[in-house]
């Protein structure tokens, strides 16, 4: 998984709302917020005091857009364990629940990661990949209840 969080050769733009510079995370961050998001070289807004989150050209996305927090950015909004797809705790425990103790959302994280769909780097405030945390997570699930 070397190519992990490589960032594009592409030439990045400032935020059309701060004039912030942000990384290039592409497109796949952004579909979990914006479903329809057209393809392309979208950029992470990391300014903490801008509205701003991703932005390609003028299209915006804001924190009031978003399903989940966002780097630090949307903290009102429920905190992701995966950053860059927006899955939650809860997510993962429906997921592991409803394949029999087999996760697909661990499997599509990690089959995004190998082909450098992801942006864990600018958008994980712990500024790493979120693998170990799912991973975590998801061995709590298989942990038997102890017995009073």
């Amino acid at each position: 998984m070397s190519s992990c969080c490589g960032t594009t050769e592409a030439s990045a733009h400032p935020c059309p709302q701060c004039g912030h510079v942000g990384p290039i995370v592409g497109t796949a961050p952004v579909r979990p917020h914006l479903p329809d998001a057209v393809d392309g070289d979208w950029q992470h807004c990391a300014n903490e005091s801008c509205e701003v989150i991703f932005h390609l050209g003028m299209d915006t996305v804001d924190m009031d857009s978003v399903s989940t927090q966002v780097g630090l950015k949307a903290t009102d909004k429920e905190t992701p364990v995966c950053f860059c797809f927006a899955h939650t705790a809860d997510d993962l425990a429906e997921d592991y629940a409803a394949n029999n103790g087999v996760s697909e959302i661990k499997a599509s994280i990690k089959a995004a990661v190998a082909n450098g769909q992801c942006a864990c780097e600018h958008l994980n405030p712990r500024g790493k990949c979120c693998l170990a945390d799912v991973h975590r997570i998801l061995t709590t699930f298989a942990r038997p209840t102890p017995v009073s």
